[in-house]
């Protein structure tokens, strides 16, 4: 029973936690109200849409060890394309 009640407060205690975080953030991005009246632009409306919401598909360079012990740079991940 002890250890079901220390996990509800743990909960609590960490959705408390999330909740002020993201109040923070919000009052350091200068934002207005949560609720669409702020008057801020959100990142889904003009030109913003046309836009990927993690930022650009660009990838990483990566070097990478070749069995014959050289190493080969090559760039890996979201949006990248062999040509």
């Amino acid at each position: 029973m002890r250890l079901l009640k220390l996990a509800a407060y743990a909960l609590f205690g960490y959705a408390l936690y999330e909740f002020i975080r993201g109040l923070m953030n919000e009052a350091q991005a200068g934002g207005g109200s949560s609720f669409g009246g702020g008057g801020e632009q959100s990142q889904f409306a003009g030109a913003g849409a046309t836009q990927n919401i993690s930022g650009p598909g660009e990838g990483q360079d990566v070097e990478t060890q070749e069995p014959d012990g050289g190493m080969m740079r090559h760039r890996v991940g979201r949006g990248v394309v062999s040509r």
